[in-house]
């Protein structure tokens, strides 16, 4: 009975131990040592570096409705992932909220080519977070293209956040 018990409570205690890297990491967030290396327009205080930064409240803006928009991250290192989430809804405009978006993964350097397309897709009317997970692939680099916005006359272009994750758990 006792060598029951202890199977039971060393069972338990692997299940805790491996659960926590169910837990998904943001990968690109300036805390994870993200950094924004290239946009097309940013309008101060609503800036790229924003996209990535742990406050909820900051987003980017264009300043200017040109499309497409393109922000490009880079990472520290060659790191796999297997998801993403995008959140257009910020204090601006709901009418420049970004629409259609497509995202990319590249490594070793942008400038070499070789960009993936890993999804393309069109982020929802509110604004509220898009998840997306995709099959496992590695990057180090990270293309967000935008190429319209949920007005039909935008002024800008606006999104407030953007996180790749290195794990997603399965539903």
């Amino acid at each position: 009975m006792l060598l029951r018990i202890s199977k039971l409570f060393l069972f338990c205690f692997l299940i805790i131990l491996f659960n926590k890297n169910l837990i998904a990491e943001d990968i690109i967030s300036v805390d994870s040592g993200g950094k924004v290396i290239h946009w097309t327009l940013e309008k101060i205080p609503n800036i790229a570096h924003n996209i990535i930064d742990a406050n909820k409240d900051s987003y980017w803006s264009s300043g200017k409705a040109v499309f497409p928009q393109v922000v490009t991250f880079s990472m520290p290192t060659n790191k796999r992932f297997e998801g993403f989430s995008v959140t257009a809804k910020n204090a601006g405009n709901p009418l420049n909220w970004a629409k259609n978006i497509r995202i990319s993964s590249a490594d070793p350097f942008p400038h070499m080519g070789g960009w993936v397309e890993l999804v393309e897709i069109e982020l929802p009317a509110d604004g509220l977070q898009q998840i997306i997970k995709i099959e496992p692939a590695r990057g180090r680099y990270f293309r967000l293209e935008i190429f319209s916005t949920h007005g039909s006359s935008p002024t800008e272009v606006s999104i407030s956040n953007f996180s790749v994750y290195d794990t997603m758990e399965k539903k």
